[in-house]
């Protein structure tokens, strides 16, 4: 079995780093294997990806599309992104991100209850 480190996660930048280079604002603290850290690493290149394609659409000023895809797939992949942090974080990142519903979803109302799964 792989053996679990501390790493910080910076939402802003998507960096995933370890204790010992520690950025100086973390966003949030997890406990993950070598292999989660992947994955999560993974999960911002997608989500990267999605903002790219937001920027797309958004060079339409006069189009009142707020559910577009893209912006369906941006927020899904932020919210993939958040729960596998609440999944691997802290008592403090599980806090944050249960405390302000940042995996509430309104296509989506029993999520909560998956959070609670979660814990």
């Amino acid at each position: 079995m792989e053996e679990k480190m501390t790493y910080y996660v910076d939402i802003n930048s998507g960096d995933v780093t370890p204790e010992t280079v520690q950025n100086h604002s973390p966003s949030f603290r997890i406990l993950a294997t070598q292999g989660e850290v992947e994955e999560l690493k993974l999960m911002f290149e997608q989500n990267e990806a999605d903002a790219r394609s937001t920027m797309k659409q958004a060079q339409f000023p006069l189009r009142k599309d707020y559910n577009s895809p893209e912006n369906e797939l941006y927020d899904e992949s932020m919210r993939q992104i958040f729960g596998k942090i609440f999944e691997l974080g802290d008592e403090e990142a599980k806090r944050h991100i249960a405390e302000n519903g940042i995996l509430e979803s309104k296509y989506n109302p029993e999520l909560r209850e998956d959070i609670e799964n979660l814990k």
